[in-house]
């Protein structure tokens, strides 16, 4: 299983930025990540901090597709796009 880390978060005027590495299978990956407010609200409620709802976006991708295969720079946002059910789905990861 991969290792995540999140890193410092960095808020702007509509969402929080996040630097996150994976370690899995030997290798390091990093990327840069934006979560929307409205997606931190869809998803978590107001219930977890955000890093942990970033935290649990990456577990869902990590389950669903290789480190290798995640884009390197996204907004959580998009991850509907390739896994329409993430909407369902992410909540009861938190």
């Amino acid at each position: 299983m991969a290792d995540i880390e999140v890193g410092e978060e960095t808020e702007s005027a509509n969402h929080w930025a996040y630097q996150v590495r994976v370690f899995d299978a030997g290798r390091t990956h990093d990327f840069a990540v934006t979560l929307s407010f409205q997606d931190y609200d869809l998803w978590s409620r107001g219930r977890v901090a955000p890093s942990k709802v970033i935290d649990a976006c990456f577990r869902y991708l990590l389950a669903n597709e290789s480190a290798d295969e995640i884009m390197a720079k996204f907004d959580c946002s998009v991850i509907r796009r390739y896994f329409p059910e993430v909407d369902a789905e992410l909540p009861g990861m938190l």
